[in-house]
């Protein structure tokens, strides 16, 4: 199928045909003259766009900062934003089988009814809705499918880098679960283990997902392949790439981390297929004595603008932070714990997704607070000092980059030992928070009889770089 595409002279996408009040003339307009500003505002031409792998990334983001707000330039209508609302809904957008059809050639026109207009138009322009969380909300673009489109070439951009892949090709829809592998086979590069991921419809939906962990493992020589448990999963250790996979995503932009909680090693394991049973070699960290959970929402500046938000940021960090003094026992809370807890909700990340400066993260966290606590409860918790060191921090851009998502709930979290950690799943005290040989990240492993279940990954302060990575080290079998 993909060289079908490759080999083309042109890919035409037909998204229906003529609308009663014809919708699809206002919605092509709209693209044609907000694609032209944005290419104008930043010096590019639509070939320039061509040659781009993702134009949402490489161009959007890059430049963000130089860019107004949509709802700030002369475009912005009712009659625009309703029509755009129109076009981003097309269910086209979100098909498995559609990701091959707009990345295998660059040639490619999308009709709708008698109109129009280039893929990159589509493209720029979607990336551009999105990029303000508090704006697409605002406007109506929630339920669109504006991210679907700005993440199609992503998909597909770095072949080696086929898990990031899979996380992004969850959300799309296909009639056969296994597509959502199979539809990708053609631009996966896999080195060893590449048979476990040739189309075979006679395996169970359990079995192909299945063997892409074992590919997974046996391909990149680490456990990367667990951080896309959501915890819902039966088998717990097998990601269901069928199912919207809506949480921060470490790889997100496809950067290799210099996490290694456990050294430079590589994965000890076993699969029962009988059982389906893994077994991981690791160690332990330490059991969850107190948590309190969270939503990557609460970084959305969407929130911070709303009278309603405000109230809902207040009470969340209110919980968060009795909950961080309580296990300091002090009042303000010291600098030593700030600083982990920054680390841990920024999974050591900056707002480009970069490793960070941990001092950094503090400052910008005591400037996010500023920005969302009352002046009793933030100086009730945040000593005078490191607020007088926050003071030309940046508490806007704390937590990012958050997208306009309904976001599953996460969770911060202290061990009985003292380690801060925050993970994309929900947690119960006396949950394990272990890591395995080979980890970018530890895990959470809920207790189950002589086995555990895999709740999902985590990022544990003092751990991320093999401080502890001599503990005494033990089998873990997973179901």
């Amino acid at each position: 199928m993909r060289k079908i595409y490759e080999e083309a002279k042109l890919v035409l996408s037909w998204l229906g045909p003529v609308t009663q009040d014809h919708q699809e003339i206002a919605a092509v307009d709209s693209i044609r003259k907000i694609s032209n500003f944005l290419c104008q505002k930043l010096r590019v031409s639509i070939s320039d766009l061509r040659s781009m792998s993702n134009i949402y990334q490489d161009l959007i983001l890059k430049n963000r900062a130089y860019l107004p707000l949509p709802n700030e330039c002369g475009f912005s209508t009712g009659p625009t934003w309703k029509s755009l609302i129109w076009f981003y809904s097309h269910s086209y957008f979100t098909r498995v089988w559609v990701i091959q059809e707009i990345s295998a050639n660059k040639e490619r026109i999308v009709h709708c009814g008698r109109e129009k207009i280039e893929w990159e138009r589509v493209d720029l322009v979607a990336g551009y809705i999105i990029m303000e969380p508090a704006f697409s909300k605002s406007f109506g673009f929630t339920d669109t499918y504006c991210w679907w489109v700005s993440s199609i070439t992503e998909l597909t951009r770095n072949p080696k880098n086929w898990l990031s892949a899979l996380y992004l090709a969850s959300t799309y829809t296909c009639l056969d679960p296994r597509d959502v592998i199979y539809g990708l086979r053609g631009w996966i590069e896999v080195s060893d283990g590449a048979e476990l991921l040739d189309p075979d419809y006679n395996k169970s939906v359990l079995e192909v997902y299945r063997d892409s962990v074992e590919a997974a493992i046996l391909n990149f020589q680490n456990t990367d392949v667990f951080t896309y448990v959501t915890g819902d999963e039966n088998p717990s250790w097998i990601p269901q790439w069928n199912q919207p996979m809506l949480f921060r995503n470490p790889f997100r932009f496809g950067r290799a981390l210099p996490w290694k909680p456990a050294g430079g090693s590589t994965p000890i394991w076993n699969i029962d297929k009988e059982l389906n049973i893994i077994s991981l070699t690791g160690y332990s960290i330490g059991s969850v004595k107190l948590f309190e959970s969270y939503s990557e929402g609460l970084f959305s500046n969407a929130l911070i603008e709303s009278a309603e938000g405000k109230s809902v940021l207040m009470q969340a960090w209110q919980r968060i932070l009795k909950t961080l003094a309580e296990s300091q026992s002090q009042i303000p809370i010291g600098s030593s714990a700030l600083t982990a807890a920054a680390t841990t909700f920024s999974f050591g990340l900056d707002e480009n997704t970069d490793p960070a400066d941990e001092c950094y993260l503090r400052r910008n966290l005591v400037a996010y607070l500023k920005l969302v606590l009352d002046a009793e409860t933030f100086s009730k918790y945040i000593p005078p000092e490191l607020s007088e060191q926050s003071r030309d921090a940046n508490g806007s851009v704390f937590g990012k980059p958050a997208w306009d998502f309904k976001y599953p709930e996460s969770t911060f979290f202290i061990t009985d030992n003292g380690f801060i950690g925050c993970t994309v799943t929900t947690v119960k005290q006396g949950d394990l928070v272990c890591a395995a040989l080979g980890s970018t990240y530890p895990f959470i492993l809920r207790p189950a009889g002589n086995e555990f279940l895999m709740r999902g990954y985590t990022y544990v302060h003092g751990v991320m770089h093999g401080e502890q990575q001599n503990s005494e080290r033990r089998i873990f079998r997973i179901r």
